[in-house]
């Protein structure tokens, strides 16, 4: 349940006017592009941003209500669109359920200032009061949570903190780490703050003394570990800051005044080399890790080439670079307390315009291409300089881009991994220099030839943390040389059509999918149809609810990542899924996003099914919500399908295991995966062709008993054959099974990569 409290008048300001003060409106939010769209919903504003808490609307992911879903930014006398997914408090990790109330209250309301409360409960035992406080000029959202244990039990360790998630643009820290992923421990040495931002906008997220974080495109948790005995209570503050331009020089200023910490600074004049200043020069700050390793600190953006930013007392390694300009050269900053230091540019160029024209080697004929730059110079803020490109939707086998000058290896590839290797292209790219080169990819194999189709069953656009506009999604899908387009955003359809569309331009099958998003499980259901008709799932609902309104609308329903800490598995473990098991589902997804060790979980519980004869199958897909950094079909799912190829074909390969999934290497299996294969001897030959580009390393035949030991190698194997590292191998297997049973493939290339099948079932006489 949810309730609203008013308790002091309102007024608003009006978009595109200049805002004064602090205003109050209850009703449908005016940020654009915003979802708190109902009734109740509360959006405050002052001079520099507004904000929408979801009082009556359903924040994503399953969060109870009262988080903030909506953040704009007073920019250039206009007010940006939506920009932030989530703002919240999180009791315990990435989760807020189960709560059984939620009550939003306006505390106190001037022009000077509101005071908006939200209290919740957590686990019916701990008592939750969030406190956000919006003050007339300032950047700021002051907020505390007072988290009471007032029930009986103990609660060890639980990770009490913030998220930020925004809706576009890039994201920055926790400072020194690289790795995404979770249950992250803190060191004193990576800061206290994320920050999310782009060309225009940055939102930073300060919570001093986080001991945890995790993070992934598009969001940054940080966390406290807090142990909860009956009676605990305690108060975590942070500050949530808006600012209107793409630079930590605000960030760290704020930062460093929370922490009341000295600093130096560090300001200058950014140049070219004939003299031109250059108008919005971005600054770059480098330091190194305790283990040496030089990585991006601060930055900030300058005006008419004047810059400045506080930095903490230390050495920094400075460079300065524009927008299609080079970089500087790189000098050293020592900063000191209390002291400023000038440090000056004077050898900036502008860049070269890149035409890279993407062939088939074999008939000269265009292909979809991604071009990664493997080696050159490299641009640490993201919205100044791409590293990554796509060639053209109207343009088949065109790319364009404009880069630093500078000495350059490209990779151009089609389906790298899968069906040809990457191209290395090296060039000189000149200052002002218009370049183009002309590349031919090796296609190595062509899967559907043989009946076979490969889609990306789990990938993002731009909603939610994803950060990818629909036609890069498309660009990027063909560019891995996918059969199939698919998008499954998180609870919403909005990009659909557009990527239907988008699709059909190029005679490409299409699947539209969704992904529901309680903070309990992600489940992706499709196909779901675009004709207008009501394909909402709430995401509030029942395990059994989920599944049955998927049901209604014959959609397949898989499981995404079963064992991450919002995985169903993993929940149904911790007695946290509401309703419990159900088991209305078709498939169990393998996740290119995730840790190895996660997707173990998943295959081993697969295999456990099967041996009870619980026919559940395996389905592969990257989570891919940035293309530019992560390929898109890093894992996929090839599905098997006879005579012409119909969608309705391929779903009912999915649905019957008539499919695997794979990292890389391809499998042609004698008998198809899912069927039942009926004996008329002893022995079942299993026989199958292995491909690979990067060359076969071994493949395990697994049945009943299979299982991973703590170092992720399959135990209880029936053989395991190591290959000789060729590209392609036809094996055959006789094997003589005691009962009715099932066998399935582990095929690893030379990289490492995994193809893993689904069962083919057998049958004694």
């Amino acid at each position: 349940m949810f309730i609203f409290f008013l308790t002091a008048g309102f007024g608003f300001a009006q978009a595109g006017t200049a805002p004064q003060g602090v205003s109050i409106k209850i009703g449908p939010t005016d940020i654009v592009n915003g979802i708190a769209l109902h009734e109740e919903d509360l959006t405050v504003s002052n001079e520099f941003y507004k904000i929408s808490f979801a009082v009556g609307t359903t924040p994503p992911w399953g969060v109870p209500h009262g988080s903030i879903v909506d953040s704009a930014i007073f920019v250039d006398g206009e007010w940006t669109d939506n920009r932030t997914a989530l703002i919240d408090f999180l009791p315990h990790g990435w989760s807020a359920w189960p709560s059984s109330y939620q009550e939003v209250s306006i505390v106190s309301h001037t022009p000077e200032k509101a005071v908006i409360q939200i209290k919740r409960d957590y686990d019916e035992d701990i008592a939750l009061i969030t406190t956000y406080i919006v003050e007339s000029g300032s950047t700021v959202l002051m907020v505390s949570t007072e988290m009471t244990n007032e029930g009986e039990k103990t609660y060890e360790d639980l990770l009490a903190g913030y998220s930020l998630c925004t809706l576009s643009g890039y994201m920055f820290g926790p400072w020194g780490t690289t790795e995404r992923g979770y249950g992250q421990v803190g060191e004193d040495w990576f800061g206290d703050f994320v920050l999310g931002y782009d060309e225009n906008f940055a939102m930073a997220l300060h919570y001093p003394g986080f001991t945890d974080f995790a993070w992934g495109t598009g969001w940054r948790d940080l966390y406290q570990s807090k142990t909860m005995k009956p009676g605990d209570s305690v108060t975590l503050e942070a500050w949530i800051q808006f600012e209107d331009i793409g630079s930590t020089a605000q960030v760290m200023n704020k930062n460093l005044d929370i922490k009341d910490q000295n600093f130096g600074k560090v300001s200058g004049m950014v140049k070219t080399t004939d003299g031109n200043i250059i108008d919005k020069p971005v600054v770059i700050f480098e330091k190194a890790t305790p283990c040496g390793e030089n990585l991006l600190y601060a930055w900030t953006v300058g005006d008419n080439g004047v810059y400045e930013i506080p930095l903490p007392a230390g050495e920094y390694q400075v460079h300065a670079v524009a927008k299609g300009y080079s970089l500087t050269s790189v000098q050293t900053a020592a900063v000191r307390n209390d002291e400023k230091i000038e440090m000056n540019f004077s050898d900036m160029q502008k860049g070269g315009n890149v035409t890279v024209k993407v062939t088939d080697k074999a008939d000269n004929t265009p292909v979809d291409a991604r071009i990664e730059v493997t080696q050159g110079p490299e641009i640490l803020v993201e919205y100044v300089g791409a590293s990554t490109f796509f060639t053209k939707l109207d343009s088949l086998g065109v790319a364009d881009f404009v880069v630093a000058p500078g000495e350059y290896e490209f990779t151009v590839s089609h389906g790298a991994g899968f069906i040809s290797k990457g191209e290395q292209v090296s060039m000189t790219v000149e200052p002002e220099g218009n370049h183009s080169i002309t590349q031919s990819v090796s296609i190595d194999i062509d899967p559907a030839q043989r009946g076979w189709y490969s889609t990306d069953l789990h990938h993002h656009s731009d909603i939610l943390d994803g950060v990818t506009p629909p036609e890069y999604m498309v660009r990027s899908q063909l560019a891995s040389g996918l059969d199939i387009v698919f998008v499954s955003d998180h609870d919403s359809i909005a990009n659909n059509l557009e990527i239907e569309n988008l699709a059909q331009s190029r005679n490409v099958p299409f699947i539209s999918g969704i992904e529901v998003s309680p903070n309990w499980g992600h489940i992706n259901v499709f196909p779901l149809p675009l004709n207008g008709s009501d394909v909402s799932i709430d995401p509030a609902g029942s395990v059994s609810e989920i599944f049955a309104r998927a049901r209604e609308m014959d959609a397949l329903v898989m499981i995404a990542h079963p064992y991450i800490t919002y995985g169903y598995f993993h929940s149904l473990e911790q007695d946290m899924a509401p309703g419990g098991w159900d088991p209305d589902f078709d498939l169990i997804e393998l996740n290119g996003a995730i840790s190895a060790s996660d997707n173990r979980k998943a295959t081993q519980r697969a295999w456990d099914f099967w041996s009870n004869n619980q026919r559940y199958y395996l389905a592969g897909g990257s989570d891919v919500h940035d293309v530019w950094r992560y390929s898109s079909g890093n894992l996929r799912t090839y599905a098997g399908i006879d005579g012409d190829f119909t969608l309705e074909k391929y779903y009912k390969s999915l649905k019957s295991g008539r499919s695997y999934t794979s990292q890389g290497p391809l499998v042609y299996p004698e008998h198809d995966f899912g069927n039942t294969v009926q004996l008329s001897s002893d022995t079942f030959a299993f026989r199958f062709e292995a491909f690979s580009v990067n060359g076969l390393e071994k493949v395990t035949v697994v049945s009943e008993g299979a299982g991973f030991n703590d170092e992720g190698e399959i135990e209880g194997y029936v053989l395991q054959e190591n290959l000789d590292g060729s590209q392609s191998k036809i094996l055959s297997f006789d094997l003589n099974p005691e009962k009715d049973t099932w066998y399935a493939l582990v095929i690893e290339d030379k990289e490492g990569n995994k193809a893993l099948t689904n069962p083919i079932w057998v049958k004694k006489m």
